[in-house]
């Protein structure tokens, strides 16, 4: 990283980075009664088909909200396996979905960036700001919240969409150090698509690969150095970084 005088900001995705969202198949044990093996299957179906749906609509110029999303995707989930879902099952995921469980390294990556005068945190997601942060208020220590949030909303717009990424920079373009095409906003995020997107746009970004498998995408890009600018095995590294160039 590059830095200058100035605040500086990292811009951090809440599901699969902050929050684990394979946590949510205990919740789907608890109220539909499936082993684990098939409440694993359906976690990992209601996650594909969220990202998908949000691709989707990106591809057709429409939105739906990310709760609305959530809901059809995990309807669609089940389905796919032959369940049938009563409502109130639905419903009661569905504000498990708002309490999922942060991961190890979250909490004392966000204490320590926190007591970093030059950076600013901002939260960024897909989400709606009922969901984002109903999930922040049950995952993090209240010392670290509020956090400024940048949604998906704001724009009408998922990932990766440029819009979103962009709006993410204009929203920040008066603070020190995070004008124009400078690398000095910064995504962080374990999702790929999240890494070439913001990286498309100009921002720079932070690949958590906590499973180390290193990066794969092989999406061609109009640019070079498309990929992540670092990668990272814990979210504590980027502390570390940011505290060793600052």
């Amino acid at each position: 990283m590059n830095y200058r005088s100035g605040v500086h900001v990292l811009a951090f995705d809440i599901y699969g980075t902050i929050l684990n969202t394979g946590s949510i198949t205990s919740g789907i044990k608890n109220h539909t009664g499936l082993d684990n093996e098939k409440a694993t299957q359906l976690s990992q179906l209601w996650r594909r088909f969220q990202l998908e749906y949000t691709w989707r609509l990106n591809s057709m110029g429409l939105y739906e909200s990310f709760d609305t999303v959530t809901a059809n995707s995990l309807k669609h989930a089940a389905a796919e396996m032959g369940l049938r879902l009563a409502d109130n099952e639905i419903a009661a995921l569905m504000s498990d979905y708002s309490h999922l469980l942060p991961f190890d390294d979250a909490i004392p990556a966000l204490q320590e960036l926190s007591q970093n005068p030059d950076i600013k945190v901002v939260i960024f997601s897909n989400g709606t700001e009922q969901m984002v942060s109903t999930a922040l208020h049950t995952s993090l220590p209240e010392a670290l919240l509020p956090l400024p949030l940048y949604l998906a909303d704001s724009v009408r717009r998922y990932k990766p969409a440029p819009a979103i990424y962009n709006g993410l920079r204009k929203a920040f373009s008066d603070a020190p150090g995070a004008q124009g095409d400078s690398p000095d906003v910064w995504l962080v995020s374990g999702n790929p698509f999240d890494v070439t997107g913001a990286r498309a746009a100009g921002l720079g970004a932070f690949w958590v690969d906590r499973a180390v498998g290193g990066w794969k995408d092989q999406l061609p890009m109009p640019q070079s150095g498309a990929g992540p600018l670092r990668i990272v095995n814990s979210l504590q590294e980027i502390a570390s970084i940011v505290k060793e160039q600052s």
